[in-house]
């Protein structure tokens, strides 16, 4: 199937979990996506999602679409067993799903200006119909962003380019770049900060 099938897909499945009322926004963003990639993990794990429905239990916080998106893209290229293979090989995925993980929610913002469920559903009123569709809308938009990232990760590689990151921080003490930073990382040696 080709690229923009599968994203079609992505986002069908995901506003249909949706508009059948049997899923909030974040179980309708990963059952598609868990749909799609023949998990073998049972549907029934959709569970820890529903907590993440209105920014976690209506709080208004991060969107529990794009919560769900990024833990979608886990199943995936998550590390289902940590303890396997060397420290140096465990750091190194570690740090390439990182860059990976790093995406949607930048491309996320790119699009809505907000992570914040709080901000993204006040103009339009949460619990109304337009708010309702909005979501829908929305919703479909992450489960394709979602398929979009792992179809680019089958094709390019797990490396992408960091957006907005903690490691920031530690660049401006250090003086270092993101990509040394990751480096120290890799091997497991601390920042060298005083």
């Amino acid at each position: 199937m080709d690229k923009k099938k599968r994203i079609a897909e992505a986002k069908s499945k995901a506003r249909k979990f949706f508009q059948d009322k049997r899923a909030n926004c974040a179980e309708s963003v990963f059952k598609a996506i868990h749909e799609l990639v023949g998990s073998d993990l049972p549907v029934q794990v959709s569970a820890l999602f529903t907590p993440l429905g209105g920014g976690v239990g209506i709080r208004g916080e991060n969107c529990g679409a794009m919560l769900a998106g990024v833990m979608a893209l886990g199943l995936v290229h998550g590390r289902f067993d940590p303890a396997q293979g060397t420290l140096e090989t465990h750091r190194k995925h570690l740090w390439d799903t990182y860059s990976l993980y790093n995406q949607l929610p930048q491309r996320f913002v790119e699009k809505y200006g907000s992570l914040q469920c709080w901000v993204l559903t006040k103009p339009h009123i949460y619990g109304t119909k337009k708010c309702r569709d909005f979501c829908e809308e929305l919703i479909a938009e992450t489960a394709g962003m979602v398929m979009e990232l792992l179809i680019e990760a089958e094709e390019k590689g797990l490396r992408f380019p960091f957006h907005r990151n903690l490691l920031s921080q530690a660049a401006e003490v250090t003086g270092l770049s993101a990509e040394e930073l990751i480096r120290l990382k890799e091997k497991g040696e601390p920042f060298p900060v005083s």
